[in-house]
Formats: C-alpha cells, structure tokens, sequence
C-alpha cells in the first residue's frame, strides 16, 4: 500500500535523504531532506546569452566606427566639388531606372530557422524546452522546420511572377521547378544514407524529401494560376483583398487537400486502432494500442514505405517504445503543402502591395487569425483539444499555430530591417543567403571537428551549451565567409 506522499521538487546534480520512520501504531514518517542543493540548470544559459549580446554589441559599434572612418578616409582623398559646365545636366536632374532592393527581412527570416536549427541538432544545451516535445505539444525546435517550409512558400510567387515578367515560358519554368525538386529529395536521399547504404533498411523519407514534394506541388499551381497582369482593382474592399482573390484557384485546391488530409486522418479504418486515434501507441493507455502510432498517419507510411524504410528512432519511441515512425511521412506532405501555401500567401502581398503599412496589416490580420484558429482546434491546450498540436503527424492545429508564429515573426523583421532600418539582419542574414548549404553541411559534418567535440562525460548544461554555440557559430562563419566571395547555391 502506499506509505506516504511527498511533492519535492528536485534538481540536477541535488542529493537528498528519504527517511521513512515506523511510528510503531501502524502508522510511518516521512522526511525528505536535502544533503547537496541542485545546481542552477539556467545560469548557463543567462551567460551564454549575456555574452552573445555583448559580441553583438562589439562587433555592430566595430562595424559603425571603421565604416565611418573609411568615409573619412575616402573623403580626405577625393578631389574638392567643383561646379557643373554651362549647359551639362546636373546629377540630379539625370533620371535613372529606379532598383528594387532586395528584401533582407526574408533572408533573416530563412537564417534565423537555419541557425535555430542547427543549434537545436546539436544538442540546444539539454535544455528540454529547446528539444522536440515528446508528442502532442509545442517548443522551441517545433517552429524551426515550418519556419523553414514556410519561408519557402514566401518566395514563390515572387520567383514565379518575376520569371513571367521577363517572359519566361511557364513549361520553362517548370522544368526548372521539377529539377529542383529532384535535387532537393536527391540530397535527403544521400544525407540518410549516412547511417548506412544498405537499400533494404534505406529511410525514403526525410526534412529535403519533404521540401521536394511540397516545392513541387506548390511552385506547379503557381505556374497554372500566376497572371502575368492583373486588372486594377475597383473598389475600396477588393482593392484590400486582391491578393487573396488572385489566389482564390489556388485556394479551392488547397481546401481539397485539408480535405483528403482530413478524411484519411479521421475516417481511414486502421486496423486494430480506434477511428481517428491520433496517439502515439505503444505502451500509452496501457498498451491497448500499441501498434497504432500516428494512427492513420502512420499506418499510410506503413502500407506503402514499409517499415524498414522509416525512421527507425522517432522522439516518442523513446518513451513510449512505440517503434518506427516517418514524421517526414506521406499524409503529413497534404498539410505542409497548406503550410507552405500560407507563406505563398504572405508572399503575394509583397507582390500587390508596395506600402509597408499594407503589407504589415495583410500579415499581421493572417497571423491573428491564423493562431485564434489554431487555438480553437486544440482548445489552447496541450491533449484536450479536436485536433491537438503535433509536429509528428504535422496536424492542421500546427500548421495554423506555427505559420501564425511565422508571420508575426516575418513582420517583426521587415519592419526592423527594411522599414525602419534599426537593424541589419546580422548575422542570421548571411546563413539566409546560403540555406541549403548550412542545412546539408551541418548534417554532414554533424560528427566531424572542429564543428563537434567533447570533453569529459558532457553532463553539463554549460558543457552541452559551450558546444552547440561553438558549431553553430562555425557555419555563421563559413556562411559570413561565402558572402564574402560572393558564392550563393541556387538549386
């Protein structure tokens, strides 16, 4: 029977001292004392983050100072003013072509995911709310790889529309959409052959699989729909919402995809599994359906990957020994397909609209509604909701909660960076410019020095911590260094 009920709250590396005591009337005494207090697991974190604003802070006043010297210089040397000949045009009466400046908020954005997630596949310091939440849930590491896909979405139309302006013809343009597609699931391929090449335990799936399928379903129904001209709106409400009716095509497919995705998740029978179960099976309730992971999800990746051909160390598997899973998967490509579809959207107002304002409230409008309807599904709630938040059966509530961090995120970066110009981006705009090359080579590279090393046991979250900053900042490095000498990957 149980003896007696304490709530201590323990720490890492505390030692303490249970004394259960017989009163001898049948009754027992329990005392928990403490012998050795817990280290403070967050102070390592606080320095690590102290620091990284110092050198932020060093390195832009470093910037500042030498380029205002360098003007200095430059002025020192250049040869007085001298005034303009009779008759010769002034410079600024000389009209010229005006440029479109490149957006460097997108490029921060597409950094900011890259280097987040290369800390996070580094270790995050074994800090657990900078993990992958087990199943249901959202941290830290959840928003990265939608961000990422998201982002993605962004560009699109922006390449799409620019391609057509330059009369590019649109079977052109789709040979070079499905040539990328090909490389990206190409390289995913080779990146999960690092674990083995033997073809009958190859993992098909992958993070660059899944940026291959969904690239190609998505930059396809922009070259079926994207007009070359559109006619100028008339009225005040159209005028508000005319990226979003050029898209209204591409939206009543998208909607027939949550559709599919909806009637297989929820109306699939599984055999041996309840109708709809979203758990993640093993031993969860006892056992009762411990071959149901990812229910319908996961039984679709069964039947047609094979088991052998999925991920075979799945975060749940850890705690539940629920046994392989593809979160990259088939049935979750239908929503990261709207995932990615949603960035389209954002990226269509960058095309319509050439007001900071319009666009700041376009975004900001779709990342409200976006999260109040991702809240409601999952009641705001981490297992009591319709459809929970899950990043492993990449759920409808994820994709709204995640895409409406996504937006906010977007705006908050345009309007520092290409608005107000407070701030330059640096340093996640350099990785921005080079996504795939961070991505692929920190998984290559992911066991090799000087980007990994180790020192001891490595049971410290300062240990931990010290290292996944020494590898992420690395590949800041190497990305700062191809800026310089101006190489950029383009699939």
């Amino acid at each position: 029977g149980l003896l007696c009920e304490l709530e201590p709250s323990f720490g890492e590396f505390g030692v303490y001292d249970l004394v259960i005591t017989d009163t001898g009337a049948g009754d027992v005494l329990c005392s928990l004392t403490t012998i050795k207090e817990p280290v403070n697991i967050y102070l390592p974190l606080l320095i690590c983050i102290l620091g990284l604003i110092f050198l932020w802070v060093v390195c832009s006043a470093s910037s500042y100072f030498w380029s205002k010297l360098k003007n200095q210089c430059l002025d020192a040397s250049s040869p007085g003013n001298t005034q303009p000949a009779p008759g010769s045009p002034d410079d600024k009466d000389i009209a010229r072509p005006p440029q479109r400046q490149r957006l460097k908020s997108l490029d921060t954005f597409r950094g900011i995911s890259i280097v987040l997630m290369i800390f996070v596949n580094d270790g995050a310091g074994g800090y657990w709310f900078l993990e992958h939440v087990t199943w249901n849930g959202l941290q830290v590491a959840d928003l990265l790889f939608p961000w990422f896909m998201w982002i993605m979405g962004v560009c699109v139309p922006i390449s799409i529309k620019s391609q057509l302006k330059k009369n590019v013809p649109r079977l052109k343009i789709l040979t070079g959409v499905i040539r990328r597609a090909c490389i990206l699931f190409l390289l995913g391929l080779i990146i999960n052959s690092l674990g083995g090449t033997t073809l009958e335990t190859m993992r098909i799936f992958g993070v660059l699989q899944r940026f291959g399928v969904v690239y190609f379903v998505i930059a396809t129904l922009s070259i079926c729909f994207t007009s070359q001209t559109y006619g100028i709106p008339k009225g005040p409400v159209v005028a508000a919402c005319q990226d979003i009716i050029v898209l209204i095509p591409q939206w009543l497919i998208i909607i027939l995809i949550i559709g599919a995705h909806y009637a297989i998740v929820f109306h699939l029978e599984v055999p041996g599994c309840p109708m709809g179960y979203l758990g993640p099976g093993g031993i969860q309730d006892n056992g009762d359906f411990r071959r149901c992971v990812g229910g319908a999800t996961g039984y679709v990746d069964r039947m047609i990957l094979g088991v052998n051909h999925m991920y075979q160390n799945p975060t749940e598997n850890e705690v539940y020994k629920s046994g392989a899973f593809e979160p990259e998967g088939i049935v979750g490509c239908l929503l990261s397909v709207f995932q990615v579809f949603l960035g389209v959207q954002a990226g269509t107002t960058l095309t319509f609209y050439q007001e900071w304002k319009d666009r700041l409230k376009h975004w900001l409008a779709w990342g409200t509604a976006s999260g109040i309807i991702g809240a409601i599904l999952c009641l705001a709630s981490k297992e009591e909701g319709w459809i929970p938040v899950n990043k492993n059966l990449w759920s409808l509530s994820f994709v709204l909660v995640t895409s409406s961090f996504a937006f906010f995120l977007l705006s908050a970066c345009y309007f520092l960076i290409d608005v107000k110009f407070w701030w330059s981006g640096k340093p996640f705009f350099y990785p921005g410019m080079n996504a795939t090359i961070m991505f692929v080579g920190h998984e290559v590279a992911y066991n090799l020095f000087p980007w990994h090393w180790s020192v001891g046991a490595m049971n410290t979250h300062f240990m931990q911590l010290i290292e996944a900053l020494w590898g992420t900042g690395l590949w800041i490095l190497v990305a700062i260094w191809l800026y310089h000498i101006k190489f950029f990957l383009s699939l």
